[in-house]
């Protein structure tokens, strides 16, 4: 699977549960990246969601939809 498609088969807005399974991480330390200023995130009915775009930008993969 290509990183573009990988990145299509995301969900616009992933919740905290969602980017944390994607990085192999816990809830906690993706509510401190947001915290911290380092992964963007935007306040929703449900809770906090994070943009698909956000996410690679953090990861350091939005250069490959680019190219």
């Amino acid at each position: 699977m290509t990183l573009a498609s990988q990145f299509d088969n995301l969900p616009k807005l992933l919740k905290v549960s969602e980017v944390a399974d994607f990085t192999g991480t816990h809830e906690r330390t993706v509510r401190r990246w947001i915290k911290d200023g380092r992964l963007g995130a935007v306040e929703h009915p449900s809770g906090l969601r994070v943009p698909r775009r956000s996410l690679w930008r953090f990861l350091g993969l939005d250069f490959a939809l680019s190219a």
